[in-house]
C-alpha cells in the first residue's frame, strides 16, 4: 500500500487513539493470542533451520577488549538485552500476561516459560549472527558486528 507520509501518521495517530481506550479483551488479547502462535511457529522453524543448515562458526576466542574507535557500544546493550533473560520481560512488558495472571503464585510457572522462550530466542538469535558473520556477509565483502568484534580482540593483546 502507497500511501503518503502524513496519511500514515493519521492511520497510526487513530490506532494508537483506538488502542489506548479499548479493553484488553477487545484488542489487544485476540492479537497477542495470534501472534504467540506465530513466535512459536518461527522459533520452531529458526530450530529446524539451525540443524539442517549446520552453520560453522571460526571466530577467535574472547581474549578481552580495546575499543580503538570502533562500534562497541550499541552492541554491547543488544548483548545484553537479549542475555538477561528473567522472564520478567514476557510478563511485565507484554501488553496481556500481566493482566490475565489471577494470583501472584501463578506469575511463577509463567515467568519460567517465558523465561525459557527468551532465552531460546537469545540462542537462536545468536546463532544466526554468528553464522552469518562468516557465510554470506563474508562473500558480500560485507563487515558485520561479529567481525568488528572478532578483529578487535585479534588487536587487543598485541
Amino acid at each position: 500500500v502507497y500511501l503518503s507520509r502524513e496519511v500514515w501518521h493519521i492511520i497510526i495517530f487513530a490506532y494508537v487513539l483506538v488502542a489506548c481506550v479499548a479493553p484488553v479483551w477487545a484488542l489487544l488479547q485476540p492479537r497477542d493470542y495470534l501472534n504467540s502462535y506465530l513466535l512459536i511457529f518461527m522459533i520452531v522453524g529458526a530450530i529446524i533451520g539451525v540443524f539442517v543448515a549446520n552453520p560453522s562458526c571460526n571466530l577467535a576466542a574472547f581474549n578481552g577488549f580495546n575499543v580503538d574507535g570502533q562500534y562497541l557500544f550499541p552492541i554491547l546493550f543488544v548483548t545484553i538485552a537479549c542475555g538477561a533473560v528473567s522472564g520478567f520481560h514476557s510478563l511485565v512488558s507484554s501488553g496481556t500476561a500481566s493482566k490475565q495472571i489471577k494470583n501472584e503464585k501463578n506469575m511463577l510457572p509463567v515467568s519460567f516459560g517465558a523465561m525459557l522462550m527468551e532465552s531460546m530466542l537469545a540462542v537462536i538469535a545468536l546463532i544466526a549472527v554468528a553464522s552469518f558473520a562468516t557465510g554470506e556477509a563474508a562473500k558480500q565483502g560485507l563487515v558485520t558486528q561479529p567481525q568488528i568484534l572478532q578483529e578487535l580482540l585479534q588487536t587487543s593483546y598485541q
